[in-house]
């Protein structure tokens, strides 16, 4: 966790693995990433770091907007919110198929499997750390590129409370607050709570109406038991639901041709593209929708032997539940509409065994049994314009006919589950060898038992143009992996340190929980694990009499058998992808040159190349291709941030308070398949975002209007091929190309928000 006075938490900006201010010098920061709370500054290993107060104050509600203030970390969106990925150093997984996550996600010690279910409504947090690199020794599952270890706000004997209110740009309305009291002498607890409610960004042409509102929820209450001196239990129950409309993708103009649009207009009426690629205007069927629950329990003993040896027990068990429905296609008519259920089911138990700590030796050991449950239902119907006129156009009248004959509803219909069972048992150990020398070594031993079934049928005949029959079903991926970390850090002089580690990461493999297009499968059904190999030197420095602060580190991760998607037409098959190397640098300046100001400046470069990728998927209507020296998606060579605040009190006791950060990243591939299609490529750009406020002497009220987006910067936060695009001339197969469709960001924001403290 992170311990930080209100008044510096406006810095935590952090950090970009830096510390937070207060009146000109830098205040000690402390995280859990090793499982024992410790200086940042001490932590050998690249961490970014951000106060609770920090995310609230700068108007920081989701993790999406931390990727923004965090070099090397991103997460992109799409047109179906679980299928969001989350990504460090260009490596991550997208979150709407049975594929394990690249970055772990930890949120009070428990293991959250899916995007899905962390896409919504930050609230109530404690601390927020982005830990980049392997984290295969201490965390649970797979963290192959890194983690976010997530702490929320714990109960305290103080009655406390607060209240917050805002609204803001497209109807945008909030409430939320948090009430934290003593129940006995030794009982507390402490309950949060808030949702945010905003319409749609975009306008349909094609019916007159707005699309992509959304309704965010989220509520988690705790009882902390302090039983004795030596033992506690924290139980946390927690709820979280989203009701969210489709981002209406946009086809990219540039990407369009004219066959494309002379059939749309011949079959259906209209053409979906329009004048502006980048505006929230479509001309197509917008039918997307995803509601999206989770609920969670958890309990959390700590127990504090005479000798300072600590024994940690979290018991958890999780629930989410998703179902999307969806046009697919995107064009004037509906043609494949289809829904797809969601529902998985976790329970976890971990121990931990803590040294004391501040000896020759400090030490970590424990056990983690992990099982989990994974559905995922779809259900295409044929579309009210599929069978007559596409089918017909295609294949001739009587095949329309044919069409026609078959079931409408339930035209194709797929079932995915999966069974998994994991132990690991895993151990760290820390030799101080003088004051100035450490050195770290680890060991994860992870053994997973997985099972799953695969189950395809085509109803309608005619829907054999895109989808199979196939039955998969007692498929089996069964292995065991060890992981090591090593570590060694010299302490130059009391403001220096230097590192050096060595670390690997491993993620299973598993099933392809999705359709092959027209062709099944088969062996491809099942993919292979990843595993990552990371190296980093890396420097952490307070200077100036301490009010800068300069962190620094080098890496280099080779993945092997990476796990990555290729685009069949209407879905996604993971394969393999060889090996891929990602190296570069992640680099910090925090500083504070006078009491009133803070200034953060973070940078990140990249390198990535596949060294072995010989049967890469092909482009649009192309054979397989050769990527090996090519660079993978998601990958941006350059990106940097700038962050300045001023706070400054009044003559009548007042604080008033001004911000701006801004961020930019440089071109990248943010295609969704792994063909490194040069038509999703995205440009350069920049993110600003402004606050300004007023605040009470006492901090018990404040008043913020926060601005985002303000230069209104277009950007596609992915580009993925026009679906079902052959049939309907969006492929064309002599130059390899197909109408593209861009996932956009969000357009210019702005929030009035106030709060008020008791």
């Amino acid at each position: 966790m992170i311990r930080i006075t209100p008044l510096i938490s406006t810095i935590a900006l952090a950090t970009f693995g830096a510390n937070a201010i207060a009146q000109g010098l830098l205040e000690e920061v402390i995280v859990t990433a090793q499982k024992r709370a410790e200086n940042i500054q001490e932590v050998p290993i690249s961490i970014t770091a951000f106060g609770g107060d920090f995310l609230e104050e700068n108007g920081i509600q989701r993790v999406s907007q931390v990727a923004y203030v965090t070099p090397n970390f991103s997460i992109a969106g799409s047109t179906q919110p679980s299928n969001s990925r989350i990504q460090i150093r260009g490596i991550g997984a997208a979150g709407n198929n049975a594929i394990e996550p690249s970055v772990g996600v930890f949120i009070d010690g428990v293991y959250y499997p899916r995007p899905g279910s962390t896409i919504g409504l930050l609230k109530d947090i404690n601390s927020f750390e982005v830990l980049r690199g392997p984290q295969g020794t201490l965390f649970g599952r797979n963290t192959v590129a890194g983690a976010m270890n997530i702490t929320t706000r714990n109960p305290s004997q103080e009655t406390e409370g607060s209240i917050e209110l805002g609204y803001g740009a497209y109807n945008l309305s909030e409430i939320g607050g948090f009430f934290n009291a003593a129940l006995s002498d030794s009982i507390a607890g402490r309950i949060a709570f808030m949702r945010a409610d905003r319409d749609g960004y975009g306008d349909n042409l094609l019916t007159g109406e707005e699309y992509g509102a959304r309704d965010d929820q989220v509520v988690r209450g705790k009882l902390q038991f302090e039983i004795n001196d030596q033992l506690s239990i924290l139980v946390t129950a927690d709820h979280a639901k989203i009701n969210a409309e489709g981002i209406g993708s946009e086809v990219l103009n540039a990407t369009s041709n004219p066959i494309f649009e002379a059939r749309n207009i011949e079959l259906y009426g209209a053409s979906p593209v329009t004048n502006d690629s980048y505006d929230w205007r479509v001309n197509q069927i917008v039918n997307d929708d995803h509601e999206d629950e989770q609920s969670g329990v958890s309990f959390d003993l700590n127990y504090e032997f005479a000798n300072g040896t600590r024994l940690r027990s979290i018991t958890a068990a999780r629930s989410w539940e998703a179902t999307y429905t969806d046009g697919d296609v995107n064009v004037a008519r509906e043609l494949v509409p289809g829904t797809t259920d969601y529902d998985n089911e976790t329970l976890s138990q971990e121990l931990q065994l803590t040294s004391a700590g501040g000896e020759s030796v400090d030490w970590l050991a424990g056990v983690y049994y992990y099982e989990e449950e994974y559905d995922i239902n779809l259900v295409r119907d044929a579309g009210e314009a599929f069978c007559v006129p596409t089918m017909a156009a295609i294949a001739g009248p009587a095949i329309g006919a044919f069409c026609l004959a078959g079931p409408q509803e339930g035209a194709t219909t797929n079932a995915f589950t999966q069974e998994l069972e994991s132990l690991a048992v895993f151990g760290q150990a820390t030799w101080n060898v003088s004051d100035a020398w450490s050195t770290t070594l680890g060991l994860r031993w992870t053994d997973d038992e997985k099972d799953g079934d695969y189950v395809a049928v085509v109803n309608n005949p005619a829907s054999a143009s895109f989808a199979a029959n196939e039955n998969a079903v007692g498929m089996e991926r069964n292995g065991s992996k060890t992981t090591w970390f090593t570590n060694v850090s010299w302490d130059v002089s009391k403001n220096l340190m230097l590192f050096a580690t060595a670390s690997t990461g491993y993620k299973s493999g598993g099933f392809n929980s999705q359709s092959g297009g027209n062709v099944p499968l088969g062996d491809r059904r099942i993919f292979s694990p990843e595993e990552t190999t990371n190296y980093e030197l890396g420097v952490k420095s307070t200077l100036l009499d301490g009010t800068v602060t300069a962190n620094a580190t080098l890496y280099r991760m080779d993945i092997d058998n990476f796990q990555d998607r290729a685009f069949d037409g209407l879905s996604f098959v993971v394969l393999n992808a060889g090996e891929v190397r990602q190296q570069g640098m992640e680099a910090d300046i925090n500083w504070a040159p006078i009491e009133p100001l803070r200034i953060v400046a973070g940078m990140g470069y990249l390198d990535s190349e596949y060294l072995s990728f010989e049967t890469a998927p092909g482009l649009p209507g192309g054979p397989p291709q050769d990527l090996t020296g090519e660079p993978r998606t998601f990958s941006p060579e350059w990106q940097t941030s700038l962050t300045a605040d001023w706070t400054q009190p009044l003559a009548n006791g007042l604080k008033w308070f001004v911000g701006a950060s801004w961020s930019w990243r440089d071109e990248q591939n943010v295609g969704t398949s792994s063909n490194n299609d040069p038509q999703a490529m995205q440009d350069a750009y920049s993110i600003v975002n402004a606050r300004l406020g007023l605040r009470s002497a006492s901090g018990k009220w404040e008043v913020s209007l926060f601005g985002n987006n303000l230069t209104d910067e277009d950007f596609c936060q992915t580009i993925f091929d026009q679906a079902f695009g052959a049939p309907i001339g969006a492929v064309n197969p002599v130059n390899n190309t197909s109408v593209m469709r861009c996932n956009l960001s969000a357009p210019t924001t702005w929030a009035l928000r106030g709060s008020y403290r008791f």
